[in-house]
């Protein structure tokens, strides 16, 4: 009972309708499903890893609220609002980021090259994802505990870090198993 009550506190904010867009067997999942096995990543020890479908829809929540036509202040666009000098960088076109497919493509390419790069770190690579691909190394980071060296001191980048990590455990907790080709 206080675990359900605690998840229920935990994601009370969560934008049903939007999370339903983003999970349910849909377009998004499976455009998700498949890029996520046509770019894995390299970890720590050198293997190659398929990064977890809830990850990719955690960010799609986070940065667009799954609205493929979202533009940011400071020009990110589509499903997962990314840069056009990021776009540029990872070959992707930046005009058709809000056809879902090339958004999400290109998100997982650029995540996946921060997962390598970052040996598999999670935070690290988030914090990179918002707040600029080398931002660890700089800006000042968080200085102690558990998040030292891996997120830098922006109260924008660490709000956007926990969002992420928490809604990628509210889709992790949701698990659907779409059809996909």
């Amino acid at each position: 009972m206080f675990a359900a009550l605690l998840f229920f506190m935990f994601f009370s904010s969560v934008d049903a309708a939007s999370a339903e867009l983003i999970d349910i067997d849909n377009e998004y999942s499976c455009i998700v499903e498949n890029a996520v096995r046509k770019y894995p990543y390299i970890s720590s020890d050198g293997g190659r890893k398929i990064m977890d479908p809830s990850l990719i829809k955690a960010v799609i929540y986070v940065e667009s609220r799954g609205k493929p036509e979202a533009k940011s202040a400071a020009g990110a666009y589509g499903l997962t609002q990314i840069m056009p000098q990021t776009a540029r960088l990872l070959g992707c076109n930046y005009e058709t980021l809000n056809v879902p497919q090339n958004a999400v493509e290109c998100s997982v390419k650029f995540l996946a090259a921060l997962l390598t790069y970052n040996k598999g770190d999670l935070v690290k690579s988030l914090s990179g994802y918002n707040g600029g691909t080398y931002s660890t190394e700089t800006k000042p980071t968080e200085k102690s505990g558990k998040l030292a060296g891996k997120i830098y001191e922006n109260p924008e980048t660490k709000r956007y870090v926990v969002s992420v990590l928490q809604m990628f455990e509210f889709f992790k907790n949701r698990k659907t198993a779409p059809k996909c080709q």
